[in-house]
């Protein structure tokens, strides 16, 4: 199976050196477009409040820091 673009730029940008790397890092994020406004207090508190109420009725589960890590690696090797 071919390479995709996105693959071959990574197999390459994998192999440059860690200074370069970090060119490219600074070069791709500062290319992104800006972050969308951050939320206020308010909108923070009544996310917590929302994500609590699920936890709490059985629609999420909570999860420790390391099974929350663990997912989040195995979702970026997909």
């Amino acid at each position: 199976m071919p390479m995709t673009a996105v693959e071959e730029i990574k197999k390459q940008a994998l192999a440059l050196g860690v200074k370069e790397r970090v060119q490219l890092v600074e070069s791709l994020l500062t290319s992104l477009p800006p972050v969308p406004e951050e939320w206020s207090e308010a909108e923070e508190l009544a996310e917590a409040e929302r994500r609590e109420r699920e936890i709490e009725s059985g629609q999420a589960q909570a999860l420790h820091d390391g099974e929350f890590w663990e997912r989040i690696e195995a979702r970026r090797r997909k």
